[in-house]
Formats: structure tokens, C-alpha cells, sequence
């Protein structure tokens, strides 16, 4: 064998071991529509990042139309196939808007039908109607090489460290569903799947679907479609892997995100919101369970008023236009479990609040670890937090900030353009059922052998009970079924204040002899006497927190607004805590005293 021909083998063989690395496609206002054996018309073939000159067909220039990845627009294309494969990349710059469309909205993307009824002008998803007429499953990565779907500003998109995609959402690049459409982006049956840099919403601020009375009216689901989508995001039990990243889901009929989950999931900053049934609804309807080994770690996610629809423009921080709950043929759940099991979920960095009834996953959903931290809870119209564990479950709730006011919607939430309360007879505002499920700040059912921790933990409450601690699961509620299971609480502030008419709240409330709960160094305050309060193990005295409301009989919701969860100058609180290995900072990341002060927050310096 020569020399020469020797190396290009070795060549060979090296490149034939050599990891695949995918291509890039790209999406912009000025690209073209696409070349295929279908339409051989086509300007471009979506692999290059230049506009198209004007001139030819076949060229080498970015796509005008996010639905050109799996629709060639031939009107026989039927449900589709992506034009990309496993591993590559797609950066949407925005999309043109053609003529075709009923209601152009550039550079913003919309999915769907282009207009109201399916004449043959209208050719997206031809072969599969309005309903249907979204992505089928993105091409899977793998480990090493991730299939992506990035907005154009995917590199920097949360600039200077912002955490809440509502703040920085101009730099999200949008996809809108609408004309009676199912789910925005479908990521079925897929996995190594990154979604970063995305907006995904609705432009309807005229009808709703579910909720009664329908308002300002019922979306019309016959021709001519009303402009409308369902949800933002569907999985199922084969999806895993999954990177949501810089993500703003809102505006939904229904749900941000639908479907239970195959694998590990990563949420990393994302706002949920302003759905009209749910943040994340788990249940397919079938209840469904998620696939073994299945996780969700999410940080800096927040789940904000769903169970409210969404109005269009945006005119309002809080931009609700009608409210529904279970009285009115609503839910609004933030996180909603299926029957399944969890083997972990991690939140931290969660803000859940003003959802019109459970803040987390549910009695449904056993988790074998869960691990909360420096994550808040407050003005949600069920618990702030409820879940079940596993049996064997560990639970690690630590440096959060939670406020028990379930009937905060009974008065106008800040930002709101008005209350939601029915009782004002206002026009959208059908909330009536108030602290519903319970309605506790707290609700845990914990299966037999389980540790729960509440460490460092600031609780303010104004509802019948702080903690509602069972045993068993929501199927098998047997007496006496929490074994060796220990509830721990250390370091914890407990601050409590009665409405009027109201007796002050109850600390714990135990629905089983075999609970046992362990008491060191809280401090204890407001609560009903001899409901669980330990004044040998803990302190009971007035914590004297920044903007305290004082100990009175209540008569407004309002009153827990301005409360600061920093300990002030000379509260008891401070430097009077049990050192704990796992808390060395605290809900702002200040580090803890040495001694730790009690609660979630060390003083302010």
C-alpha cells in the first residue's frame, strides 16, 4: 500500500468515527418560501443566513416561514415531515407575514391555518385541518449532539441576568398559534431536544373555550374559525431529555404546556402564565403516566395566573381580562399532576402565585425526592403548596417564603385592571370559590418511611390551617400508614393572622395517629393555641418582620401586600437559629450568620 493511499484511508476511517455534527437552518422576514420536489418554484433551500436576492429558485437563503421546516406549502403535504434531521440546529430570526395571511403579525410566527376557513388558497396542513395543523415530532438528538429550536437571540438572550422572560421578552423570538389550533409546538414522542430563546402565545383577547359564562363570548370551533389557540406545548410519556430555556408560554385557552413526560426535563427560566386552564396540565385525559425515570428540575420558573384567560394587546402588569374557577366551570391549577410516579422534582427560584387554585403538583403525583428551594407561594385560590411522597420519599423544603392567603382574589391583585370577584357583577369576573381543595397553605400526604425537612422557611397565614399532614396516597388512605416517617421542622417562622369573624389559623392540623412531627428552633406567632405550637422547643414571640401588619381582626386582603420577609433591627429571629448543613445561604443568597437567623432571609446589612 502507497503512502498516500494508506493516509486517506486512516482519513476515512477517522471521519467515519468522528461525531456527527448537525447543520444549521435559519428563519427570517426577508428569506424565501421553499424549494422541494413539490414546488419547484421554491426561492430557497433554508440553509444559509442571508436573505433572498429576489432572483431564482433554489437558492442558498434562509426561509421566510417557520412551518417551511416541515410544510413545503404544496397543499399535499398532509401532516408533513421536517426538512431537518436529529442534531441540527434552527435559529428563527422571524418570519414575513405573507399576503395570504388574514391577520400578518411580522416578524412575530404564526402557526396554523393562515385564515379563518380551509379554502385551497389556505394550504398549510391542507391534509389535516386547523386542529392538527402543527409540527409532527421534531427530528431526536442525542447526548452528545441536541436537536435545537433557538430564537435569534438565543446567545444572550437573558442579557444582564435577568430570570423572568416577561422582562426581557423583546428579545424572544415569537411563534403564535391560532385559528382553532391544538398546540403551538408539538414535542411528541421526541428527545435531546433544546427550545431556547421562545415566545409562545396567542394573539385572542376576544372569546374563550371552557369557562361559563363564555367572555367576552364562546370561540367559534366551526368555519369561520375563531382566532385562537388551545396550547402552548404538547408531550407524552416518550418525551425526554427536553430543554425549555428562556421560554414565555401564555395567553392559552387551555393549557401552556399539556402531556405527562418520558425522561428528564430541564426548565430553566420560564414564565408560564395567564392560561386558561392550567400551567401544566399532566393529564392527557387518560391519566397517563409518566415513563420510569422520569424528572423535572426547574429553576427560575414561574407560574403566574392561570385559570385566567389573557388579554390582547397586553395593556395591564397583571393582564387578566376573566377569571374561572371550579364554580364557574374553570380550574387553574399552576402545576397539575396525573396518577403516576415522579423520581424527582426539583424547584428552585419557583414564583407561583395568584392561580385560581392549587399552586403544585397535587395529591396525585407520588415523588420520591423532592427539593424545594428559595421559591415563594402566595394569593393562589387552593394551597401554596400540596404534593404526596412516595414511599421511601425524601423532601427538602428550604429558604422559601410562603403567604397563605387562598382569598386573595377576593380583592383586586395588584396590576389587575379590575377585581375577579363575581360578587362586584363585574363582566369577567367569575371567582367565587375561594381557598377551594382545602384551601391550606400547606397540604402534604406522605407515604410510610419518608423524611420531610422545613428548614429556614418564612410562613404567613391567614387561612383555617398552615399545615394539613396526612399518610397514604389520594387511592390508599389507610389509617396508620406513615411508619417511621419524620416531619422535621427547624428554623422555620410560623406567622399567623385571623380575618374577622375568624379564629386565629391552626398551625398543624394531623389526620392520622401515626403522624409524628419533630420541633427545634422555629418561631411561632398569630396561631390558634393548641394547634400543634411548641413553646418549650421553639420561640414563641413576635418574629417583627420589615412591614409587619400587627395582630388585629382583618378585614381586607390586601393587608399582607407590603409585607418585607426581612427580620427587622432587634427581631428575635436573628442569629438565633440551629446550624444546618444544607442551609449556608439564604432565599437572596446572602450567606447565613453563624449562628443562622430564623426564617427564609437574613437581615438586611
Amino acid at each position: 500500500m502507497n503512502v498516500k493511499r494508506g493516509l486517506l484511508l486512516l482519513i476515512a476511517v477517522l471521519l467515519s468515527s468522528a461525531p456527527a455534527f448537525g447543520r444549521s437552518w435559519y428563519i427570517r422576514p426577508d428569506g424565501g418560501t421553499r424549494y422541494s420536489a413539490n414546488v419547484t418554484t421554491g426561492q430557497c433551500d433554508g440553509k444559509s443566513d442571508v436573505p433572498y436576492s429576489g432572483r431564482g429558485v433554489n437558492q442558498h437563503c434562509a426561509f421566510n416561514d417557520f412551518r417551511y421546516l416541515w410544510d413545503d406549502q404544496s397543499g399535499h403535504v398532509g401532516a408533513g415531515a421536517w426538512v431537518i434531521s436529529g442534531g441540527d440546529s434552527v435559529i428563527i430570526r422571524g418570519c414575513s407575514g405573507s399576503k395570504k395571511q388574514s391577520k400578518p403579525s411580522a416578524p412575530d410566527c404564526r402557526i396554523g391555518w393562515d385564515g379563518p376557513t380551509g379554502e385551497l388558497s389556505n394550504s398549510w396542513c391542507y391534509g389535516v385541518g386547523s386542529y392538527t395543523c402543527y409540527n409532527p415530532p421534531i427530528p431526536a438528538g442525542s447526548a452528545a449532539q441536541h436537536t435545537r429550536i433557538l430564537g435569534q437571540n438565543y446567545a444572550t438572550c437573558n442579557s444582564g441576568g435577568a430570570t423572568d422572560p416577561r422582562t426581557y421578552h423583546s428579545r424572544l423570538t415569537q411563534l403564535y398559534g391560532g385559528y382553532s389550533l391544538t398546540f403551538v409546538l408539538n414535542l411528541q414522542n421526541t428527545q435531546y431536544v433544546d427550545i431556547e430563546c421562545i415566545e409562545l402565545t396567542t394573539h385572542n383577547g376576544t372569546c374563550t373555550r371552557g369557562g361559563a359564562p363564555g367572555y367576552p363570548r364562546n370561540c367559534s370551533g366551526e368555519q369561520p374559525l375563531d382566532d385562537y389557540a388551545q396550547n402552548g406545548i404538547l408531550l407524552n410519556n416518550k418525551t425526554a431529555n427536553l430543554t425549555l430555556q428562556d421560554v414565555y408560554l401564555h395567553g392559552f385557552n387551555s393549557s401552556g404546556l399539556f402531556g405527562p413526560i418520558g425522561g428528564p426535563i430541564t426548565l430553566t427560566r420560564l414564565f408560564i402564565g395567564f392560561n386558561g386552564f392550567a400551567g401544566w396540565n399532566f393529564d392527557d385525559g387518560s391519566s397517563t403516566p409518566d415513563a420510569p425515570g422520569s424528572s423535572i428540575a426547574a429553576n427560575y420558573v414561574s407560574m403566574i395566573g392561570n385559570g385566567c384567560y389573557e388579554e390582547y394587546p397586553l395593556a395591564h402588569s397583571f393582564p387578566a381580562r376573566v377569571c374561572y374557577d371550579d364554580n364557574s366551570n374553570g380550574f387553574g391549577d399552576a402545576w397539575s399532576g396525573q396518577d403516576t410516579e415522579l423520581d424527582s422534582f426539583v424547584c428552585d427560584h419557583c414564583v407561583i402565585a395568584y392561580n385560581t387554585k392549587d399552586a403544585f403538583l397535587g395529591p396525585h403525583t407520588n415523588i420520591r425526592t423532592l427539593t424545594i428551594t428559595n421559591s415563594q407561594s402566595f394569593g393562589n385560590m387552593g394551597a401554596q403548596w400540596k404534593w404526596i411522597n412516595a414511599p421511601g420519599g425524601r423532601v427538602a423544603f428550604i429558604n422559601n417564603m410562603t403567604v397563605g392567603n387562598c382569598a386573595r382574589f377576593a380583592e383586586v391583585i395588584p396590576g389587575a385592571a379590575q377585581s375577579f370577584n363575581r360578587a362586584t357583577g363585574k363582566p369577567g369576573a367569575y371567582l367565587s370559590s375561594f381557598c377551594r381543595a382545602g384551601g391550606n397553605t400547606v397540604a402534604i400526604n406522605s407515604q410510610q418511611n419518608s423524611v420531610v425537612l422545613f428548614a429556614n422557611n418564612t410562613f404567613i397565614n391567614n387561612d383555617e390551617v398552615g399545615f394539613l399532614l396526612g399518610c397514604g396516597s389520594i387511592k390508599d388512605n389507610r389509617n396508620h400508614s406513615c411508619g417511621s416517617t419524620k416531619f422535621i421542622f427547624t428554623n422555620n417562622i410560623f406567622l399567623g393572622y385571623h380575618m374577622r369573624g375568624a379564629e386565629a389559623p391552626a398551625l398543624f392540623y394531623v389526620d392520622d395517629s401515626s403522624i409524628k412531627i419533630s420541633q427545634s428552633r422555629n418561631i411561632e406567632y398569630g396561631n390558634r393555641l393548641f394547634s400543634g405550637g411548641n413553646c418549650h422547643d421553639n420561640i414563641c414571640a413576635d418574629p417583627h418582620l420589615v412591614n409587619e401588619p400587627g395582630q388585629q381582626a382583618w378585614s381586607t386582603q390586601t393587608f399582607l401586600d407590603k409585607l418585607d420577609f426581612h427580620p427587622a433591627p432587634g427581631s428575635p429571629a436573628i442569629g438565633r437559629g440551629l446550624p444546618i448543613s444544607e442551609v449556608t445561604k439564604d432565599f437572596f443568597g446572602a450567606t447565613r450568620l453563624n449562628p443562622p437567623t430564623i426564617g427564609a432571609v437574613e437581615p438586611s446589612h
